[in-house]
Formats: structure tokens, C-alpha cells, sequence
């Protein structure tokens, strides 16, 4: 099953800025989701315990801490809890055979390279670069 919590975060973060001085609740965030308020509620605390979120007064009050030009989604992906390698290997495999012993290693070596190279690339995708692209996808659509 895939794992969605880094696309969720995504979400919740260019959700808050799109609304931004508005009343926000986790229901209207979770509602656009199509997913449950507690989840919501999760993703907001560790935001905040993270610094992604400004603290600020009342629960739905909701701001980030810098600018959206100035998170990128590495920024994002890091803050998830136990955050997890985008590719993960099998090392449930047999010792006794060539290829199930070989390609654990060789696996790894290659998925390092290709975590690197997201990481990169995330690096260089900013929230406010989705919040243009949002913009961009209504008015082609209105």
C-alpha cells in the first residue's frame, strides 16, 4: 500500500496558504482530502512542532512560518515522522542464491543514488511554485 503522508502534508500546506486569513478548521481541510479531521489534526501538530507553521492563537488560526517562496518540498519531506526512504529494498531474500544475495546490496546502492536525486529535486520545488501552479490549473479550467 502506498504510502501518501508526504503528498497529504503537501496538501494540508498549500490548503492553509490558498485560504490564508480565513477561519480554517481540520473538517474543511479533511473534507478536500476526503480524509478524517484527526488525520489532519496530526499533520497541523507536527507542521507546527516542526516550525513549518506559525504559532499563533486559536485553532484556526493558521499561518505558515516563512514564506512559501522559502519552503521547498525537501523542507516538507523531511519533517515527516519516521520518515521513510522513497524506495525501500528486500533484504528477505535468499543467501543461498546469487541473485538473492546479490541483489540487496547492489539495490541499495542504486536507491541511495535515486533518494539523492528526489532529495535534489525537491530542493528546488518551492509551496509558493505549487500555488502558482494551482492558480495556473483554475484558470485553464474556468
Amino acid at each position: 500500500m502506498a504510502n501518501t503522508q508526504f503528498s497529504d502534508t503537501i496538501h494540508v500546506l498549500v490548503y492553509i496558504t490558498y485560504f490564508k486569513g480565513n477561519k480554517i478548521t481540520s473538517h474543511e481541510i479533511a473534507s478536500s482530502l476526503e480524509t478524517s479531521p484527526s488525520l489532519i489534526r496530526k499533520i497541523i501538530a507536527n507542521l507546527k512542532r516542526e516550525q513549518l507553521l506559525a504559532p499563533v492563537q486559536g485553532p484556526t488560526k493558521l499561518a505558515l512560518s516563512r514564506d512559501p517562496s522559502e519552503i521547498t518540498l525537501q523542507d516538507i519531506y523531511r519533517t515527516l515522522p519516521g520518515q521513510a526512504a522513497l524506495l525501500n529494498v528486500d533484504n528477505h531474500t535468499s543467501a543461498k542464491c546469487p541473485i538473492g544475495e546479490a541483489m540487496p546490496p547492489i539495490l541499495t546502492t542504486y536507491y541511495q543514488e535515486i533518494q539523492a536525486a528526489a532529495e535534489a529535486k525537491m530542493a528546488k520545488i518551492t509551496l509558493q511554485d505549487l500555488l502558482n501552479d494551482v492558480a495556473l490549473r483554475q484558470r485553464l479550467t474556468s
